[in-house]
C-alpha cells in the first residue's frame, strides 16, 4: 500500500525544534457551547445504502447535523411518494431527476438512533413558501394534521420535533458561473418555477430584495407550520454582505441566529495540490487573509449593525478548504489538521454551533471522495472524523487563553485549552508542520497541577488508502508526569496531540512514589508477564485498553506483597493490536504499552 507522502518525508528528514507553550488558566475568553463541534453535508447525500455508516456517524460523537448544501436548492423531499428526487441541473443543458435512497424520515431516525440534533434546510430557489411550511408540519405535527398523518403512515407516528431550521442555502451565489471541463453551470437560475416545470433554458434569478422578503414570509409560514417553537436562520450567506443586510433589516426580528459560511482558502483546480497549497491551506485559519479569528469578529459586529445595534447568534454551519480535487493526501489526513485547529478557534470566538463541511461521502461506485470526514467507496473514518471525536470528548467547559511561541504564523506548533467543568485542563496541541517535531516545555499559569497528564493523539502513522486513510486514529498515549506547573513533551510532524492534565486537588501521585509495571514481551503472541513492584503491600487494579481508551479487560484487581509480584496475562480472545495496560495502586497510576501478534513477530 501506498504511505503519504508526509510520512515519507518524516523518514528522510524530520527534524526537533525548541517551543515553549504558555497556558493562562486564570484568563478565561469563552464558554463551549453544546452544539461547537458538529457537522453538516449535502440535503440529498445517500447515508442509506452502505450499511454501518450510522453508526460510524455517531462514532464522530457530533452533537449536531446540519442537512442542507447546494443540493438543498436541487432537493424535493417530497418527490419520489416523500422518498426525495434530486434535479441534476446539467452544464445548463439537460435537466435529469434522479430518486435518492436517503429519505428525509431515514435521516432523522439516524439523528434518533445517534441522538443527534438535526438542523433542515428548506429550498428557497422556487419560492413556495407553503411547500416549506409543509416539510415543518411533516416533522413537527401531529397526527392529526395532514402531514403527520402522512408521517405516521410512513412509519413514525411520534413527531420529530425538529427545532433548528434554514432558509436556502447560500442565496447570495445566485447567478455564479462555475467553469466545469470547458461547460457552464449557473447556480439557482430557476426562481420560482416549481421543479416539474424546470427548463435547460430558464435564467430567473431571486436578487437581494427578493430574498429579504422571501425569507420573512417563509419564517411566518414555518412557524405556522409547528406546534413546538423552532429556531430559524432566514439567512446562509456564502460571503456577500449585502444580502445579509437586506435580509436581517427586513425580517430581523422574525430571525432566531444567522449563518455565515467559512472557506478561507482552497482551490477549483482539477489538478493534484502539492505542498506549497498544503502549508498555505493549514496557515490560513491564523495568518490569512481570511484568519478565522478576525473574520467572526466581522461578521458578529455587522449582524449587529445591520439589526440596530441587537445582537443575533452567528453560527458557521459550514467550514473547510475549498479545494474540489479528490486529493488523498489532504482529504484523508491533512484537513483534520485544519478542522482541529479551526474548531477550537471558533470555540474560543464563543460561536454557538459549528458544522465542519462535510460528515460523509462517497459511494461503492464512486472512489472520487473529497471533503467527508468518513469516506463511503471503502466505509472508513479520516483524521477530521476522529478529530471530532476527540474534541467533543476532551474539549469541554470554557476556553482559556494559550500562547506558542513556535506556530510559525499558522504552520507550525499551535494550542488552545479549555478548563473543564471537572476540574481537568485539556490542552489541545496541533502540529501543522509537516516535517518539524517540536520539543515543547507547556508551562500552566493559574492551575495546580498534580503533576500527572493522560496523552491522546492522532498521528501520521498509517497508510493513506482506506481504511488507514493516514492515521491509526485517535490513541490512547499513556501518562506524562512533570511538575505542579510545567509539563515536557516532544510533538510529531502532522499531529494532533490531546493533554488531559490532573489538578493537584486529584490525588494522582507519580508511580515512582512505590509502584511501578513492566509488561513483556513485546510483541506477544499468547502470554504476558507482568511484573508488578511495590515498596508497600496494597491493592492494585490492573485494566487493560485499546487504543481508543475503551476497557476491554480487567486482568487483575487484588492485593499484592510488598516487593516484585509475578503474574501472566493470557491472550487468548483479544484481537492483533496496540493496548495499554494501567495499573492504579491507591493515587498512583502507571502504565505498560502492549503489542499483540498473532506470530509474536
Amino acid at each position: 500500500m501506498r504511505y503519504s507522502l508526509i510520512l515519507l518525508s518524516l523518514w528522510i528528514s524530520s527534524r526537533a525544534a525548541a517551543a515553549s507553550i504558555d497556558i493562562w488558566c486564570d484568563s478565561l475568553l469563552e464558554e463551549i457551547q453544546p452544539f461547537s463541534f458538529s457537522s453538516g453535508d449535502e440535503m440529498n447525500e445517500e447515508f442509506v445504502p452502505l450499511s454501518g455508516v450510522s453508526a460510524m456517524i455517531g462514532e464522530t460523537g457530533i452533537p449536531m447535523l446540519r442537512m442542507g448544501g447546494i443540493a438543498n436548492e436541487y432537493y424535493d423531499w417530497e418527490g419520489n411518494n416523500y422518498n426525495g428526487t434530486y434535479y441534476l441541473d446539467l452544464v445548463d443543458t439537460l435537466i435529469i431527476a434522479e430518486n435518492t435512497e436517503t429519505s428525509m424520515d431515514d435521516f432523522l431516525q439516524m439523528c434518533e438512533e445517534n441522538m443527534i440534533e438535526p438542523v433542515l434546510s428548506v429550498n428557497f430557489q422556487i419560492n413556495d413558501p407553503e411547500k416549506a411550511a409543509g416539510l415543518v408540519e411533516y416533522c413537527n405535527g401531529d397526527q392529526s394534521t395532514p402531514m403527520g398523518q402522512i408521517r405516521a403512515q410512513r412509519g413514525h407516528p411520534a413527531p420529530y420535533d425538529v427545532e433548528y431550521w434554514q432558509i436556502g442555502n447560500e442565496p447570495d451565489i445566485s447567478g455564479l458561473v462555475l467553469e466545469i471541463s470547458g461547460y457552464t453551470w449557473t447556480m439557482y437560475r430557476h426562481f420560482g418555477i416549481p421543479f416539474d416545470q424546470w427548463h435547460h433554458s430558464d435564467s430567473v434569478f431571486a436578487s437581494s430584495s427578493d430574498y429579504a422578503q422571501l425569507a420573512d414570509t417563509y419564517a411566518d409560514a414555518m412557524r405556522t407550520a409547528s406546534p413546538v417553537p423552532v429556531k430559524i436562520a432566514t439567512m446562509s450567506l456564502a460571503g456577500d454582505l449585502n444580502w445579509l443586510e437586506e435580509t436581517i433589516e427586513v425580517c430581523g426580528s422574525n430571525t432566531d441566529w444567522v449563518d455565515v459560511h467559512y472557506y478561507p482558502a482552497g482551490s477549483w483546480e482539477q489538478t493534484p495540490p502539492d505542498t506549497t497549497d498544503y502549508i498555505l491551506w493549514l496557515a490560513s485559519v491564523d495568518s490569512g487573509p481570511k484568519a478565522f479569528d478576525g473574520w467572526y469578529q466581522a461578521m458578529v459586529d455587522s449582524v449587529t449593525s445591520f439589526n440596530s445595534g441587537i445582537p443575533l447568534p452567528v453560527c458557521v454551519m459550514e467550514y473547510n478548504i475549498l479545494l474540489v480535487y479528490p486529493d488523498l493526501e489532504w482529504w484523508n489526513y491533512l484537513d483534520g489538521l485544519f478542522i482541529a485547529d479551526c474548531a477550537c478557534h471558533m470555540a474560543e470566538q464563543g460561536c454557538p454551533m459549528g458544522g465542519v463541511y462535510s460528515i460523509f461521502e462517497g459511494s461503492a461506485t464512486d472512489p472520487n471522495t473529497s471533503f467527508g470526514m468518513i469516506r463511503g467507496d471503502t466505509l472508513s473514518m479520516r483524521a477530521t472524523g476522529h478529530v471530532m471525536s476527540l474534541l467533543n470528548e476532551k474539549i469541554t467547559g470554557t476556553m482559556v487563553f494559550s500562547q506558542s511561541d513556535a506556530s510559525g504564523g499558522g504552520y507550525g506548533l499551535d494550542v488552545h485549552s479549555a478548563l473543564r467543568t471537572d476540574g481537568k485542563l485539556a490542552v489541545m496541541l496541533v502540529n501543522k508542520h509537516l516535517t518539524d517535531s517540536y520539543q515543547t516545555e507547556i508551562n500552566l499559569h493559574g492551575f495546580e497541577s498534580s503533576g500527572y497528564a493522560e496523552i491522546w493523539s492522532i498521528e501520521n502513522d498509517a497508510p493513506m488508502e482506506a481504511p488507514h486513510n493516514g492515521t491509526a486514529g485517535l490513541v490512547f498515549r499513556g501518562n506524562l508526569w512533570g511538575t505542579s506547573s510545567t509539563f515536557t513533551r516532544t510533538f510529531p510532524p502532522a499531529s494532533i496531540t490531546c493533554l488531559v492534565v490532573y489538578p493537584e486537588s486529584s490525588g494522582i501521585e507519580h508511580s515512582n512514589s512505590g509502584f511501578t509495571l513492566t509488561a513483556g514481551p513485546v510483541p506477544a503472541s499468547e502470554a504476558i508477564q507482568i511484573s508488578l513492584s511495590l515498596q508497600e503491600s496494597g491493592h492494585v487494579e490492573l485494566l487493560l485498553f485499546d487504543t481508543a481508551g475503551r476497557m476491554v479487560r480487567e486482568v487483575s484487581s487484588g492485593t499484592y506483597s510488598t516487593g516484585m509480584n509475578l503474574l501472566t496475562m493470557d491472550t487468548h480472545g483479544l484481537p492483533e493490536g496496540v493496548y495499554i495496560l494501567r495499573g492504579t495502586a491507591g493515587n498512583t497510576v502507571s502504565t505498560a504499552r502492549l503489542v499483540i501478534t498473532s506470530s509474536g513477530s
